[in-house]
């Protein structure tokens, strides 16, 4: 989603969303047209989709050199909204081009949880950005660059749980909360 503001003589304020069109507003004061800007680029960005990438386990306790299934990285995702949403298909990559595709059926409860448990070194443990995409292919959310070079209990997390205003300080490394 973008705002766009256009200065000419009728002042128009542009918007464009994805899956929702474009939408041309004209206004004559632009302290209106901020006002406005504002409100609207908050009502797209939350109305978009409810589902963030919500907490990254990249380096979990223990050696993953041994590639033994007890040690599993992970990451979860949280839905925003009371309504439960279908994620069936929806598409995880990371930032080195794997990617795992969410099973048929598939469903986050309205503010729930669902987490991901992937093999040892899936997730890189420096650079690390996950992108989620629907299951058309739009992308639905993604992390700031995240690392994780402790090999402990600790993860990067939204900070409080879905917070998304898609800046780096949405994130912190805390203990892990995994699936709650």
């Amino acid at each position: 989603m973008d705002c766009t503001y256009l200065p000419d003589s009728d002042m128009i304020l542009k918007i464009h969303a994805v899956e929702r069109g474009e939408i041309q507003v004209r206004f004559k004061s632009s302290t209106i047209l901020a006002w406005l800007c504002a409100i609207i680029v908050i009502w797209l960005g939350a109305a978009q989709c409810t589902v963030v990438i919500n907490e990254v386990e990249a380096n979990p306790t223990g050696d993953e050199s041994l590639h033994k299934t007890a040690v599993t990285a992970w990451f979860e995702l949280y839905n925003n909204d009371d309504k439960d949403v279908d994620i069936s298909g929806w598409i995880i990559k990371n930032s080195e081009g794997r990617s795992i595709t969410l099973p048929q059926g598939a469903v986050i409860k309205g503010l729930d949880y669902y987490v991901v448990d992937v093999k040892p070194w899936w997730l890189a443990q420096t650079g690390e950005i996950l992108f989620l995409t629907d299951a058309g292919g739009a992308e639905v959310d993604r992390t700031a660059v995240l690392s994780d070079e402790e090999n402990n209990e600790m993860a990067w997390t939204r900070d409080p749980d879905g917070r998304d205003t898609n800046s780096t300080e949405d994130w912190k490394f805390l203990a892990n909360s995994r699936g709650f």
